[in-house]
Parts: structure tokens; sequence; C-alpha cells
């Protein structure tokens, strides 16, 4: 139990650290700042990058671990929070020639587990990079809708598609396992994991579809959220 704990941990704290250089990277671009200042930043961020570079070491010696889990939800906008985590990489995308294109609908507010679900859309739009680095784009959208299962709950569909090279027939069947990863040391294979664990917490549904056609490559991954959580998803989170 101890090392599945530290296992979540070292992972989960990746991601707030991505968004500690982000936050750095976005300061450098401030006119006002001395060249005292910028070197002061430069040196933060190697410090961050160092914690994180701890962190994937931890990992390398813990592999069985659980996603972690919560309680209780909250009302969220959840297109919301979505634009919250996009702007925390907009400017990082930007300099490796990313674009991020967005589309909201009304009316997208659901009992959720916030913070889960931006680690959530953090995870998708960070392996959606990844996947393309020459550069390429990014479309995510939410908006009210229908599940496809014929179970005919409502609630909201979140789509994040990307151009990148698409994932290989042989490994989508596994792209869920935790610590699968085809990024080799430079991924820990759990991003994907809590993915599918956060969307089963909010009794939700999640598709996959990729191809690496040339010309045509590229990821959809589709989430939805009912309007309603019911209990024994509750108790299961």
């Amino acid at each position: 139990m101890e090392s599945k704990l530290a296992a979540s941990l070292a992972h989960e704290i990746n991601n707030p650290l991505d968004s500690v250089l982000n936050l750095l990277c976005l300061v450098k671009t401030e006119a006002t700042l001395t060249d005292q200042g910028r070197h002061y930043l430069t040196l933060a961020e190697e410090e961050v990058q160092r914690v994180s570079q701890i962190a994937h070491a931890a990992l390398d010696r813990f592999r069985d671990c659980d996603a972690p889990v919560c309680a209780t939800t909250k009302d969220a906008n959840v297109p919301e929070l979505m634009n919250s985590v996009i702007d925390l990489y907009k400017a990082r995308f930007a300099a490796r020639g990313i674009a991020v294109a967005a589309r909201y609908g009304p009316h997208g507010v659901l009992p959720v587990f916030s913070a889960p679900l931006r680690q959530v859309f953090s995870n998708l739009l960070l392996n959606a990079a990844d996947a393309m680095p020459k550069g390429g784009r990014i479309q995510t959208r939410a908006t009210r809708s229908h599940e496809w299962s014929g179970k005919h709950r409502q609630g909201l569909r979140v789509t994040f598609a990307d151009s990148g090279c698409g994932i290989a027939a042989e490994h989508l069947p596994r792209i869920f396992e935790p610590f699968f990863t085809t990024k080799g040391s430079g991924g820990s294979g759990l991003g994907l994991s809590l993915v599918r664990d956060v969307v089963q917490q909010h009794g939700g549904s999640l598709r996959v579809r990729s191809s690496t056609k040339s010309g045509r490559s590229g990821s959809v991954f589709t989430i939805f959220l009912p309007e309603k959580i019911k209990p024994d998803y509750l108790r299961a989170a």
C-alpha cells in the first residue's frame, strides 16, 4: 500500500510542477524584468525541473499503485475548468508550434471532482503535445449531449483531438494500463490510467480513436460526464 501511494504521489507531483514551469515562462515574457530577474527565473526553472526528475526517479522504484480518489463532488463549470488548463499551457504550446482551438457550448455546470478532472484535462493536453514534436493543432470541445451507449443519460461530452503521430493499433488495447508507456524513460505510464479512473469515478464513459496513417494521423479522446452521479459511483470513489 505504501508503494502504491508513493508512486501515485510522485506522478501527481509532476503536473503541478509543469504548471509552475509554465508560469515561470509567462513571467519571463514581462518586459519590465531586469537581467538579474531573468537569471533568477532561470535558476527557479532549473530547480523545478530537478524536483520533477526526483519524482520520476521515485516512479522507477514503484510499479504498483492505485489512482487517487475523491469523496465529494461540487458543482463546477467544466468548460471554465478546461479553459483554465489550456491557458496554463498555451504559451509553451505556442513556442512549440502547437495551436489550440477550443469551442464550448452553454450549460456546462456539472457536479464533478474538480481537481482530478483538471488533472484529466492536463494529462490529455500534454499527451497530445508530446505526440506533435514538430508542432500541430489541438482541438477541444465541451458541449451538452446524451450518452452514446444507449443509457440515454444527459450530460457533457468533452473532446480532445490532435494532429499528432497517432497511437499504433497494437498499443491501443493497453494505453489505459498502469505503467504502460511508449515514451520510454520520459513517461511514467500513469497518465491515461488516471484519466480512465477519474472518468469512472464520475460514472462517465471514455472513448479513443487514433490513426497513424500519413496525412491523416492523430488521436481523439472523448469523455462523457453525466449530469448526475449515482450514489453507487460516489461510494466507489
